[in-house]
C-alpha cells in the first residue's frame, strides 16, 4: 500500500515537517520523497494554447476518444 501526503511548503512548520521526512527517508528505504511542482511553465502554457487554437481551426484533423480508444484496444 502506498500513501500520498501533500505538504504545501509555504511556511516554517511545513518546511520543518518536510525536512523531518527527508531525514527519515535516509534511514528507511520504504520512505521516498518526491517533490511535485504542479504549476505549468510558460512554455507549457504556450504549447497548450497553440494546440487548442490549432484544433479550433482544423477540427477535421482530430479524432474522437472512441476512435482512439478502439484503435489502442484492437492492437
Amino acid at each position: 500500500m502506498n500513501f500520498t501526503i501533500r505538504i504545501e511548503n509555504n511556511n516554517q512548520k511545513a518546511q520543518s515537517i518536510v525536512n523531518m521526512l527527508k531525514e527519515l527517508a535516509k534511514d528507511y528505504s520504504f520512505i521516498s520523497i518526491i517533490e511535485d511542482n504542479q504549476e505549468l511553465t510558460p512554455d507549457m502554457v504556450e504549447e497548450l494554447e497553440f494546440r487548442y487554437n490549432y484544433m479550433l481551426e482544423h477540427p477535421e484533423d482530430g479524432e474522437s476518444w472512441d476512435v482512439v480508444k478502439n484503435r489502442i484496444l484492437n492492437k
